[in-house]
C-alpha cells in the first residue's frame, strides 16, 4: 500500500502536555534512594487507594508494619536553587489532605508532623489549613529539613534540622516520611520549538505564534487554576483561528 503524506493546515495548536513529579532520587540529603521508609507524596496517595499496593493501609515499605507517626516534608525539590526554583503550588494542600488520611485511619493514635517553610493554602484551601491546625494530632514545625538519616535498630528515618521558630536543633525520628514532591514539565518543551521560561514551562506570548500551552504546561498550577488557564488558552486559539479565517476569506 502506497503511503500518502497528509498535510493539515491549522490556525492554532494547543499543547496540554501536563506535568511529572520531580525525581526524588536527586534530593540526596533526604535519602529517598537509600532509606526504605522515605516515600513521595505521590506514592503515599497510591498507598491510600484501596486497590493500591497496601489495600489502603498506611504500611512501612521496609517491614510492612503500620506507620502511625508520619512526617510530611514540604517543598521537597521545590523553591530550592539546587533543584526546582519555583513553587509547585499543590504540595501544601496535598500534605494537608493527607494528614486527614492518618486521622481517619488511626484516630487519636495517629500523629502527623508537617515540616514547612510557609504554608501556601489560599482561597478555599485555607479552610483545609485551619482544619489541620485545629487537629491535635497534626503538628507544624517551621523548618527546612537539612537531611535524613536512618536508625538502624528501628528502621525509622531521623530528621535533622533547626526549628526556625524556636531556633533549636532537632533530631526527630518518625516511622514514615512523606516527601511533598515538586512538579516539573513532563516534556522538554523547548525541543518542540516553543518559547519556555526559566522553569521549562511554555510562555504564552507572541513568540510562539499560534501555539499555546494549556494548564500545567504553562506553570505549576492546582486543578482550578489549570482549568482557568486552559480555558484562556482555548479562547486565544479561537481568536487566532478566526483571524486566519478572516484573512483567507
Amino acid at each position: 500500500m502506497q503511503e500518502e503524506n497528509l498535510t493539515l493546515n491549522v490556525g492554532a495548536i494547543i499543547w496540554a502536555t501536563g506535568w511529572k513529579p520531580y525525581d526524588a532520587n536527586k534530593i540526596q540529603p533526604y535519602g529517598y534512594d537509600r532509606i526504605p521508609n522515605v516515600i513521595t507524596s505521590v506514592e503515599f496517595e497510591r498507598m491510600m487507594d484501596q486497590f493500591g499496593p497496601t489495600g489502603g493501609k498506611i504500611l512501612r515499605p521496609s517491614d510492612g508494619k503500620e506507620a502511625k507517626d508520619i512526617a510530611f516534608i514540604q517543598c521537597a525539590g521545590s523553591r530550592d536553587r539546587n533543584y526546582l526554583k519555583h513553587c509547585s503550588r499543590i504540595c501544601c494542600t496535598a500534605s494537608l489532605k493527607q494528614t486527614t488520611y492518618v486521622r481517619e485511619q488511626y484516630g487519636d493514635e495517629g500523629k502527623s508532623s508537617i515540616y514547612y517553610i510557609d504554608i501556601r493554602a489560599i482561597d478555599r484551601f485555607e479552610d483545609l489549613y485551619h482544619k489541620a491546625k485545629a487537629d491535635e494530632t497534626v503538628h507544624f514545625i517551621k523548618s527546612k529539613v537539612a537531611n535524613i538519616t536512618q536508625d538502624k535498630a528501628t528502621g525509622n528515618p531521623v530528621l535533622q534540622g533547626v526549628d526556625t521558630e524556636g531556633y533549636h536543633r532537632y533530631s526527630n525520628p518518625h516511622e514514615l516520611v512523606v516527601l511533598a514532591i515538586g512538579m516539573e514539565p513532563s516534556l522538554d518543551l523547548s525541543k518542540l520549538g516553543l518559547n519556555v521560561n526559566e522553569h521549562g514551562f511554555i510562555e504564552n506570548d507572541s513568540n510562539n505564534g499560534g501555539m499555546f500551552g494549556a494548564g500545567v504546561a504553562t506553570d505549576a498550577l492546582d486543578v482550578n487554576r489549570a482549568v482557568q488557564n486552559a480555558t484562556a488558552s482555548a479562547l486565544r486559539a479561537i481568536q487566532v483561528v478566526n483571524q486566519v479565517a478572516a484573512a483567507e476569506g
